[in-house]
């Protein structure tokens, strides 16, 4: 058996992986309750609190299971950073941290680093917290998946794989390190940093963290992107994938000759990917919570009436049901930035296209859906997108909502298949840790 954990912004996931039997596989996941009162624009998470939900999930499996278990991956949250010294621990900054341009900070970090930094990358949380003084009192730094390893084999540093090193904004692909000149100019000290290494890497062997035994070999942890990809893929270099969930991505693995071919295009992220590989990537901020929106705008506008809302389930498939009868071009287009972009955090969504006679709900429903799909697919040059053959589609907004489907497979002009996989990132994780076992002498 090879154990997989994942992480997650809101939940923690734990698979047992059999690589004889996969359909035997067991997973386990609970929304963890790490999120901390923080003010407004900051997003942090207790830290002891995500690893007492990993305890929790594995006391789910029996004794004797977990005797079985031959290697563990470890995957969860990219972007984000924590940080420690000699006595204490911060809290995990995650990626829906804004505080750098809530502050006015961002494009100052932007200018002088001259990266692309976005909120919620750890080079971006360095560098504010470098900037406002907080960041002297702190030693170390590290992913919550690399806290979490350290945790697992009782070691007090771990390194970075190029996933999450790529994930902070201040790693340099062609070096595989980090970023020194960016670093010199954002002041952040390189030794406060995990050192990066290759994918793969062993960081160690479980040692007293109960229930697993000791003597398990820990590997370097995976991105979630790129661990949720390891995990439902079929045919990785000729699918699309593309998750809808709270947020959204598409991502297309692209060989080293892909990569080197493939033209730049504002709005796609090249990440890094095991086996020489890079991941061409999407992501916007709003996916299905941008679906969500609709339906609380219309509860909203119920209330404000005096009439009784729907309920939130009923409601949503409700409008499903809507966007897929609405005309097929009403004119209407919706840009769901409700929450800004990375790269531009202060853009905001807009509906034009108004007339006076199209703006139904039905038509406004299926222009959302539209414009969802649009914000993923759009970027993405086309001649990436040649050589593909299916969708590989997860997360539960793309599962629920058939407008949402359909405009996929119309958009993409490719078949979409709904990948049943529980769990995808730590079924991912525990199947690259299977690899990385494979791999070693």
């Amino acid at each position: 058996m090879i154990l997989g954990i994942d992480l997650g912004t809101t939940k923690t996931a734990a698979v047992l992986y059999d690589p004889a039997t996969p359909a035997e596989s067991r997973a386990e996941s609970a929304v963890h309750h790490a999120a901390l009162p923080a003010a407004p624009g900051r997003a942090e998470q207790d830290m002891e609190t995500l690893v007492e939900s990993v305890r929790k999930l594995l006391n789910r499996f029996s004794v004797a299971k977990l005797a079985g278990v031959e290697a563990v991956g470890l995957t969860g949250q990219m972007h984000s950073i924590l940080l420690r010294n000699e006595t204490e621990c911060s809290p995990v900054i995650t990626w829906q941290d804004r505080r750098a341009s809530e502050a006015g900070e961002l494009k100052l970090l932007q200018t002088a680093s001259g990266l692309p930094l976005a909120d919620g990358f750890g080079g971006t949380t360095l560098g504010f917290l470098r900037r406002s003084g907080e960041l002297a009192r702190w030693r170390h730094a590290a992913t919550p998946a690399g806290f979490l390893a350290m945790r697992l084999t009782g070691k007090s540093r771990a390194g970075i794989d190029p996933s999450f090193a790529a994930s902070w904004g201040i790693y340099d692909r062609t070096s595989s390190g980090w970023n020194r000149a960016a670093l010199a100019a954002l002041g952040i000290p390189e030794q406060l940093l995990p050192a990066p290494c290759p994918f793969g890497t062993l960081v160690g062997r479980t040692a007293g963290f109960a229930p697993l035994p000791d003597g398990i070999p820990v590997f370097t942890p995976l991105g979630d992107n790129q661990a949720s990809i390891a995990g439902s893929s079929e045919d990785p270099e000729r699918e699309v994938f593309v998750t809808i969930g709270t947020g959204a991505q598409l991502s297309i693995v692209l060989t080293a000759a892909e990569a080197a071919a493939a033209p730049a295009a504002p709005g796609v992220e090249l990440r890094p990917y095991p086996g020489n590989r890079l991941l061409a990537v999407t992501a916007p901020l709003c996916g299905g919570r941008a679906w969500s929106w609709l339906g609380k705008s219309v509860n909203g506008f119920l209330s404000a009436l005096g009439l009784p809302p729907f309920p939130e389930n009923e409601l949503l498939d409700r409008l499903d049901v809507l966007a897929s009868e609405a005309a097929p071009e009403s004119g209407i287009r919706v840009a769901p930035s409700f929450l800004g972009e990375r790269s531009t955090p202060e853009r905001r969504g807009s509906i034009g296209g108004i007339t006076l006679d199209n703006f139904t709900l039905p038509n406004l429903a299926a222009a959302l859906a539209d414009g969802i799909v649009r914000q993923l697919a759009e970027p993405m040059p086309p001649e990436l997108l040649r050589s593909r053959r299916r969708i590989a589609g997860s997360g539960n907004a793309l599962r629920l909502c058939a407008s949402l489907r359909a405009r996929l497979e119309e958009q993409l002009e490719l078949p979409l298949e709904i990948r049943e996989t529980n769990e995808e990132a730590a079924a991912g994780a525990a199947k690259y840790a299977h690899s990385c076992l494979k791999s070693k002498p």
